[in-house]
């Protein structure tokens, strides 16, 4: 029998083999992880809209004009009203401790927004889905403005749709929703309101009506 020549890769094709494997997985992993997170971040985002104008719908034929709600008094407002129709889990009021150590929200302008910290005075809790709230702002007269992202506003609930999870920023995965006399809005989304702040140099708020109206994160 005539001998035979097997060829194989030798060791050191096999390891820059894997070399250049390893550096292709580490250029799009990370991308592809980025995109995937995008895509569940708009659902969630419509799940907590929906979440807040349920209640608050329900709230108006039990209580009667929002207008005349206890905006005043956060904690009595949603001890004895809002708290009951959400699924909640931990309840820290406005005394903080709900959120991991380390957890610190920031402006797409690389701000820090401290509504979600302890101690400052935010009503906080965490619902069963994982979601990380923060409501204040209340106003008794309901005229509350800010920016260009809410007018006319009687309290404001903020939300982290993924929880502890980064990024941690507003306009990414933290939104906002204004309670009105007529209805809930995203902010940015009532009437005479835009979605300006929605940029690099501004704080986020705005790109809640903007992720609720594309249904993706564009910016």
């Amino acid at each position: 029998m005539k001998n035979k020549k097997i060829k194989a890769f030798t060791l050191a094709e096999t390891l820059v083999t894997l070399m250049i494997i390893g550096v292709i997985a580490a250029m799009t992993i990370p991308g592809l992880q980025k995109t995937s997170e995008e895509r569940t971040v708009p659902p969630k985002v419509l799940k907590a809209y929906n979440t807040v104008s349920t209640a608050t719908k329900e709230l108006r034929a039990e209580y009667g004009p929002i207008k005349l709600w206890p905006f005043n008094n956060v904690t009595k407002l949603m001890d004895e009203m809002y708290i009951p129709k959400f699924n909640v889990t931990k309840n820290c009021k406005t005394d903080g401790g709900c959120y991991k150590a380390g957890y610190q929200p920031k402006s797409l302008n690389g701000a820090n927004n401290n509504d979600f910290q302890n101690g400052s005075g935010w009503y906080t809790f965490v619902t069963a889905d994982g979601m990380y709230w923060a409501v204040g702002g209340g106003n008794g007269t309901c005229s509350y403005t800010e920016g260009t992202y809410i007018k006319k506003g009687c309290i404001h609930f903020e939300v982290d749709v993924n929880g502890p999870k980064d990024p941690n920023m507003i306009g990414i995965d933290i939104f906002g929703f204004e309670v009105s006399p007529d209805s809930v809005y995203p902010f940015g989304g009532c009437p005479g309101c835009d979605t300006s702040s929605c940029s690099s140099s501004g704080n986020g708020w705005g790109c809640t009506a903007r992720i609720i109206k594309e249904g993706k994160i564009s910016w």
